[in-house]
């Protein structure tokens, strides 16, 4: 008799958890690409969630640095990325978050920095990308008589090679 009342609760139970594994897709694998949309300007980028850092890279003009991963169960998995530019801005952004999976992406994030700032699209979608300005705008320091960070500019002597 007491396995009758508990049954429906182990169903529902198990059912909840099943939901919660598919909608956080957790057994999908979830990709994210940044491409480099500023002609004429190599920018560097370095990506980063609290468990994996993916490393500084810079991207010349319409080349991409892309990366997979699994979302966790509990479905609260952070990408970050900081962008660098030398003649336009820079800041840190999120670039995979819960908030944005459910509004802009969810198992591939197209990022398309651009001359004003990052803008993020679903792939395939229709909708308008959404974008965001710089936190950091290059153009407003130098107005203000500021030099950019020597960590903004490429260093060639460094030995590293940009991702192409």
């Amino acid at each position: 008799m007491k396995i009758t009342k508990i049954l429906p609760l182990i169903s529902f139970m198990f059912l909840l958890m099943a939901n919660n594994i598919l909608m956080t897709s957790s057994i999908l694998t979830t990709r994210v690409t940044v491409r480099n949309d500023i002609q004429d300007e190599r920018i560097n980028i370095h990506c980063y969630s609290s468990e994996d850092d993916l490393g500084v890279h810079w991207l010349s003009y319409g080349t991409n640095f892309t990366w997979h991963f699994h979302v966790n169960f509990w479905g609260t998995t952070k990408f970050y990325c900081d962008f660098n530019t030398a003649k336009h801005g820079s800041g840190n952004y999120g670039v995979y978050t819960p908030n944005l999976r459910r509004e802009e992406c969810s198992i591939h994030c197209l990022w398309s920095v651009q001359e004003n700032g990052p803008c993020v699209k679903e792939n395939d979608s229709k909708k308008k990308p959404w974008c965001q300005n710089w936190k950091n705008s290059t153009r407003r320091n130098l107005l203000l008589g500021f030099s950019p960070s020597p960590t903004l500019l490429p260093s060639f002597d460094d030995g590293e090679k940009a991702d192409d």
